[in-house]
């Protein structure tokens, strides 16, 4: 008999059906990957399971008995626990109190009891595989560390259902597979883990089977061992990804944008585009690819820049002023540099142009929204309202407000930076097919990604960065070989040398 059952599963939040009829079963033992694009159900699954949503369908099972979660904490005394993306663990405590908070032991007098809080925090952490000290303050750890405490913590309700929801999307390579081993040994211990995720090279590492969901039905249920990455990609999005985009044709009739650039250190470039190009920007880690592209857009202090378009020549000396000039800015850390995350929809999407909405001084809100909602239709964002704080919303609709920002401000270059950074594979597609719209129309755009194969698929051309420098220039329709050998300093044709060679 399976652990955990689901049949008939849905929500509705009011006009809106978030869940339609998934019906699933789950081991103990098993790593069970939930996926699916943006806007799938994923997060509404997972809440219907820990108790945060009540199901307007549909029942949940666990060792075949229905079971009906009025609250989270009805969930975790059935034995459900759940590690959100955001980290709730307390700074200031230590690790054994946070993971012990509210349920700390006492002593027959109602004190704290301090050893047994101890004693108790370091089993529970032995068992689990994870080697922390439980004294240490959760404040002097950093995030990876702070995720295992939070992990610990849920552990420590004797789940037997264990929901990690993009646990690894703040991990680096080496932290993310320290959190591999402490999943792997707590299936051996015979958990259930639901192991929630957009990255399909994770479902493929620590999976037994994967569940797709598309549009708020169950697509498919798969052991990893019968599926392919091409074919999971098909079943998340429903249809093919090609290996290059149709790119449109660049508009060499238009007036070159030319940006002559010199950093606050004084290393100088150029940078020419027409309408219509989108030019990749290619590079190891610390080339000075998001330098420069902050310095274009006027956020490098003590830097010159000098835009031209059609002979008309002008200094960049600030955001305010680049925007002006049409010239965009999406960073690549939108929690930290893009985004107001307590503000609505609305307010984020038009932040950048509100002189536009105003009337003798006073805010239009009839006009704001109309713009907005033309712009988000066309990008088919996701949320209940334009209203809804945008913290509420998934990474990937978080990343289409910021392009629905740019959007609105109607810029002439476009510099994206990561664009696709922690967002799955539907959004992935959505913001490709957005890049090309906007080239067609005629949008200078300037892409940084970290995936080279993103490069490759969507520029017309790579300049290859190191050392802050651009290094060479490539066509779009180059290898992945190339454009790492230049990135890298590798002549074509060089071969490592032998240690006979090297002492010779």
């Amino acid at each position: 008999m399976a652990l955990l059952e689901v049949r008939g599963l849905g929500k509705r939040f009011g006009p809106v059906l978030s869940l339609d009829g998934v019906d699933l079963d789950a081991e103990a033992g098993e790593v069970h990957a939930v996926t699916g694009a943006n806007g799938a159900g994923k997060s509404t699954f997972m809440n219907l399971l820990a108790g945060v949503f009540a199901a307007s369908a549909g029942e949940i099972r666990i060792d075949g008995r229905p079971v009906h979660f009025a609250s989270p904490r009805a969930a975790r005394d059935a034995g459900i626990s759940v590690v959100y993306q955001e980290l709730t663990v307390l700074p200031d405590l230590t690790i054994a109190e946070n993971i012990f908070l509210t349920r700390e032991p006492r002593t027959r007098f109602g004190w704290l009891d301090r050893r047994r809080l101890q004693r108790d925090a370091e089993q529970l952490l032995a068992d689990s595989g994870i080697a922390l000290a439980p004294d240490r303050r959760v404040g002097d750890l950093n995030v990876a560390t702070q995720q295992l405490v939070e992990l610990a913590r849920a552990l420590s309700v004797s789940a037997r259902v264990l929901i990690l929801d993009e646990p690894t999307a703040v991990l680096s390579p080496a932290e993310r597979d320290q959190l591999f081993q402490v999943v792997a040994r707590l299936r051996r211990q015979g958990l259930l883990v639901f192991f929630v995720t957009h990255r399909l090279d994770e479902v493929f590492a620590i999976a037994d089977r994967v569940t797709v969901l598309r549009n708020g039905r169950k697509v498919a249920t798969e052991s990893i061992d019968a599926l392919d990455p091409s074919t999971l990609v098909r079943q998340m999005v429903g249809h093919d990804l090609p290996a290059r985009a149709e790119l449109p044709a660049v508009d060499a009739a238009s007036a070159p944008i030319r940006i002559e650039h010199r950093s606050a250190r004084g290393a100088a470039g150029r940078l020419e585009l027409r309408g219509g190009e989108i030019v990749g920007l290619a590079g190891l880690v610390g080339s000075g690819r998001t330098r420069l592209a902050r310095r274009l857009a006027g956020l490098e202090r003590g830097a010159v820049v000098r835009l031209e378009i059609g002979g008309v020549a002008t200094p960049i000396r600030s955001p305010a002023q680049a925007l002006r000039h049409g010239i965009v800015y999406l960073t690549e850390d939108r929690k930290r540099d893009g985004l107001f995350a307590e503000l609505s929809v609305l307010h984020n999407a038009t932040a950048a142009t509100l002189p536009e909405f105003a009337i003798a001084g006073l805010l239009h809100r009839a006009a704001e929204l109309r713009a907005a909602r033309t712009v988000f239709e066309r990008l088919r964002l996701i949320a209940r309202s334009l209203d809804t704080p945008v913290r509420e919303l998934s990474g990937g609709n978080q990343q289409k407000v910021m392009f629905g920002r740019a959007l609105l401000a109607r810029p002439r270059l476009l510099i994206c930076d990561e664009p696709t950074r922690g967002i799955d594979v539907g959004a992935r597609d959505e913001i490709y097919r957005t890049l090309i719209e906007l080239a067609s129309a005629g949008v200078a755009i300037v892409l940084i990604s970290s995936e080279l194969k993103e490069l490759l698929m969507l520029s017309h051309c790579l300049l290859v960065m190191r050392d802050g420098a651009v290094v060479r220039a490539l066509p779009g329709g180059c290898t992945e070989q190339a454009v790492l050998m230049a990135a890298a300093a590798v002549s074509p044709g060089v071969t490592r040398s032998s240690p006979a060679d090297r002492s010779g």
